[in-house]
């Protein structure tokens, strides 16, 4: 179906905002995938990308820097999601097991 697909992973800092004596520039984390194919009678190409913020990059005024980074909160709570779904599959299974 593709004849060329390739992966996609940079990192891309935004526009600088000022806030007092400190200047912040955001950092997104782009990945994903691009790709050109197609058959015989018709040529394409395709992307799918996922943006996610990856932090702030903190500029003081005395030319000093720091990142700080942003957690996926949304990872962390599917993970958690998880965790409690399995944990009520195994103590069904122990419940059923036991009435029995």
């Amino acid at each position: 179906m593709f004849r060329s697909r390739s992966r996609i992973s940079e990192s891309i800092v935004g526009e600088p905002l000022e806030i007092g004596a400190q200047t912040i520039r955001p950092v997104v984390q782009l990945s994903g995938w691009r790709g050109t194919g197609g058959d015989a009678s018709a040529d394409g190409a395709g992307a799918q990308l996922r943006a996610r913020p990856a932090g702030v990059i903190v500029l003081e005024h005395d030319g000093r820097e720091h990142r700080v980074p942003t957690p996926d909160n949304t990872r962390l709570i599917l993970w958690g999601l998880a965790g409690i779904a399995l944990l009520v599959a195994v103590a069904s299974l122990v419940v059923v097991r036991v009435l029995r």
